[in-house]
């Protein structure tokens, strides 16, 4: 699996709405907007609005910068993928997962603001999540199968020490006898190796699928926001079966021989 740091460099408070709300510039904003207001003989009800105004402009801009902090802070906590650091199939597999989760994250800033905008936000988070695990479970695949042929180049070596041991005898029979074994041993572990690969290349592909299978619902939730036809059921079931998927690629791996 991919390794994360546990120690992270502290962060810097976010900038909170509330907070801004009720901070002594707004007030400060709120109470000039009136005091204008009264100083140019515009009446109380004007003075109001423009204190309203200067009010809700400290509170808007908080608001839009809080958005631009957290931006900020998911890019700096992003893991960094490079598909063209695996060979293929891994890379395509990579690559798909990415172009899924900039797809969701896009139609996730293109939504309204209500009930699919939250949830779009929360299925976001776990494609996050799932496409960084794609990423681990593709580079772990990738370091499973060494050269190609080498199974073969084994199986034809095991082929010739067992041809030789039929025609020995003595000493040197006990000596290509081992060589037998230690062949056998190697040719079971990288025919295991290899089946737990393709397993895992299939699986991959498979959870790829569900990534896309999501994004394109969460498509069209987007175009039914706001109406009778959003129906947040179906895209809940999709990110049922992408967790589905990442457990089932997580099974595989661990059928996996341990490194040396």
């Amino acid at each position: 699996m991919l390794e994360k740091s546990s120690e992270r460099p502290p962060e810097k408070r976010l900038p909170s709405v509330a907070r801004a709300a009720a901070s002594p510039t707004a007030i400060v904003l709120a109470g000039a907007g009136v005091v204008v207001g009264e100083a140019a003989h515009l009446g109380l009800a004007i003075a109001v609005v423009l204190g309203a105004a200067g009010y809700g402009a400290r509170v808007a801009w908080a608001a839009v910068h809080r958005r631009v902090a957290l931006r900020q802070r998911a890019l700096r906590l992003e893991v960094r993928i490079d598909p063209w650091a695996v060979p293929e199939p891994w890379r395509g597999y990579t690559v798909r997962a990415v172009d899924a989760r900039r797809r969701l994250r896009q139609l996730a800033v293109e939504c309204p603001v209500g009930p699919v905008a939250s949830y779009l936000a929360n299925a976001a988070t776990k494609v996050e999540s799932a496409v960084e695990e794609e990423w681990a479970l593709a580079r772990s695949g990738a370091a499973l199968v060494g050269p190609g042929g080498q199974s073969e180049k084994v199986a034809q070596e095991l082929a010739r020490v067992q041809g030789s041991l039929r025609q020995s005898q003595g000493a040197e029979r006990t000596v290509l006898g081992s060589q037998e074994a230690a062949l056998a041993s190697e040719l079971r572990s990288l025919r295991h190796t290899e089946a737990v690969s393709t397993q895992m290349s299939s699986q991959l592909a498979a959870l790829c699928a569900q990534l896309e299978s999501l994004v394109a619902g969460a498509a069209l939730l987007v175009g039914a926001a706001g109406t009778a036809e959003a129906d947040l059921s179906q895209l809940s079931s999709e990110l049922d079966s992408l967790s589905g998927a990442l457990e089932e690629a997580r099974r595989i791996m661990a059928t996996s021989p341990p490194a040396d």
